[in-house]
């Protein structure tokens, strides 16, 4: 679960590699993060000075947790790191390569998403697997 100073690994090719949860974004009262959830965060190591910069807010979509994940068919499943994508204000994605996989329940939230659906129908088409 993603709580507020969670740190992340940014899992693309923007040139973040690893940020700091500063708030949920999801309606209600949530107060942890889970797969698919759509964060505020901010950068505290990056490599490229172009595309990212230190203290801009980014968002982020969370892919993976290190905290066990069960589904509806009785698996469980666990990721090595807490890992996300980066998103700008308008919620376009600054990478263009995703280094880790995308779990299924990330399709299935984001597609309930009507606002920015064509910008998550990207990120699907770009993972190379997904689980």
């Amino acid at each position: 679960m993603i709580k507020i100073g969670t740190k992340l690994t940014v899992s693309d090719n923007s040139g973040g590699k690893l940020a700091k949860c500063i708030k949920i974004i999801e309606k209600g009262n949530q107060k942890t993060g889970i797969i698919g959830n759509m964060i505020l965060l901010t950068l505290i190591k990056f490599v490229n000075k172009i595309k990212v910069k230190k203290r801009v807010i980014y968002i982020g979509l969370i892919i993976g947790l290190k905290y066990w994940i069960s589904r509806l068919d009785g698996s469980y499943i666990k990721n090595f790191s807490n890992s996300i994508l980066l998103f700008n204000k308008q919620f376009k994605f600054l990478g263009t390569r995703i280094y880790s996989i995308i779990l299924k329940e990330v399709k299935f939230k984001t597609i309930k998403e009507k606002k920015h659906r064509t910008y998550f129908h990207k990120i699907i088409s770009y993972s190379s697997f997904m689980v």
